[in-house]
């Protein structure tokens, strides 16, 4: 049996440009939300059609109608899937907060049962630790007790490759557009799979919500840039 021309020159290209650009999975990730900026999170993913991970507090959920409103246009949104950044946030008072290994565990614990996360994915408030698969990473001894229980009752834990930073005064960028996409290829021209840190909070104004979409904008010139939720990061 012959195989059509066409078949035959589409199977060529396809195989042309797996052998040239590798697959190259991008993670963005969200974290501290329902904040204000949500909502234009949410808008701009709607408008990209493009998968994201939000990390969320569920003290913000029930601090306003507003901030509830976010998390329900989040839990709609069919390209946005939630995890766990703790109930509390540790109140910012990171040391405290993990000098006592158990009462993460409940207050991760609380997270999960409040907002009915369906995954046990977590991302520790102020701190960059892994324990996802082979990788395992701490940051600091402060969090080391807490990740080694949590990953014991069966969470899995996802920190960060990169931060597109912010002002703690006013949640505004600090790196531009064009230096987080540079630093994004720059990083993916010697890995497969990069997670990118972003906060809620970065995002209120329109012209950073510009800037969110001038970024994934940005990355979508490569054909070989996938984006994808955290619970499909390789575990090996």
């Amino acid at each position: 049996m012959k195989i059509p021309l066409l078949a035959i020159t589409c199977l060529l290209l396809f195989s042309s440009f797996n052998s040239k650009l590798p697959i190259k999975y991008i993670y963005l990730t969200f974290d501290d939300g329902p904040l204000k900026g949500s909502e234009n999170i949410d808008s701009v993913i709607l408008a990209e059609r493009l998968k994201i991970s939000v990390f969320l507090v569920g003290e913000h959920v029930e601090e306003s109608k507003k901030f509830s409103g976010y998390y329900n246009m989040y839990e709609q949104n069919p390209f946005v899937e939630s995890y766990n950044h703790s109930f509390t946030h540790a109140h910012n008072k990171y040391k405290e907060f993990y000098s006592n290994a158990q009462n993460v565990l409940a207050d991760i614990e609380k997270n999960e049962q409040s907002l009915h996360l369906r995954f046990k994915i977590v991302r520790l408030p102020g701190r960059n630790i892994w324990r996802i698969g082979t990788r395992v990473k701490d940051d600091g001894p402060s969090g080391k007790a807490a990740a080694d229980l949590l990953a014991a009752n069966g969470f899995s834990l996802i920190g960060w490759d990169l931060e597109w930073q912010h002002k703690d005064t006013d949640g505004t960028p600090i790196q531009t557009v064009d230096q987080m996409t540079k630093e994004i290829e720059t990083r993916l021209t010697t890995g497969d799979h990069l997670v990118v840190l972003l906060h809620d909070e970065m995002f209120q104004k329109k012209w950073e919500e510009s800037e969110l979409h001038q970024l994934i904008d940005n990355l979508r010139k490569h054909e070989n840039y996938i984006f994808e939720h955290v619970r499909f990061y390789p575990r090996k």
